[in-house]
């Protein structure tokens, strides 16, 4: 019984080292993609989604600082688990809106080639990001839920 629940768990956390390891990698081509096309350095949206990375990372981080010293805050908390919800749904919008804008810049490869072109490589990619958005947030709120439940349940025992 022992073994099957260290299975599951073993597999639980291979999934979420894999969804970690697809948002790197997906910020990371971003990045990659803004890099190399330079007319893609000037959009405002650009600008935008560095901001809301920040601002997403801002709003983690010191939660999670607060957590590992032990010292919990109620603000921190319902901060961390509500507001970063719409704050990552406007972050996913607008790596769509860049890779969107992005796919007229990009040269396509020969005609008799027989390689995929690259910008039907990044369309495709938009509604993998969609769907990868949707499950994030899906996992969010339950974290969310479970998180403010606990909180609660602590509060109520005191």
């Amino acid at each position: 019984m022992a073994l099957s629940q260290c299975n599951n768990l073993n597999a639980l956390v291979t999934v979420v080292q894999a969804i970690c390891c697809l948002k790197v990698m997906e910020k990371n081509l971003l990045l990659i993609l803004v890099i190399v096309l330079e007319e893609m350095q000037s959009k405002p949206v650009v600008c935008v989604q560095f901001m809301m990375w920040n601002i997403l990372d801002l709003l983690r981080y010191p939660h999670e600082l607060l957590q590992v010293m032990d010292t919990p805050s109620v603000a921190m908390l319902w901060t961390r688990y509500t507001l970063w919800i719409p704050l990552y749904i406007l972050s996913v919008a607008t790596e769509g809106v860049i890779i969107y804008q992005a796919l007229p810049y990009i040269e396509p490869t020969a005609a008799d080639s027989t390689h995929i072109h690259v910008p039907f490589n990044l369309l495709v990619s938009l509604p993998v990001l969609a769907l990868g958005a949707s499950v994030t947030v899906w996992q969010l709120l339950k974290e969310r839920q479970h998180r403010l439940e606990k909180w609660n349940n602590k509060l109520k025992r005191k």
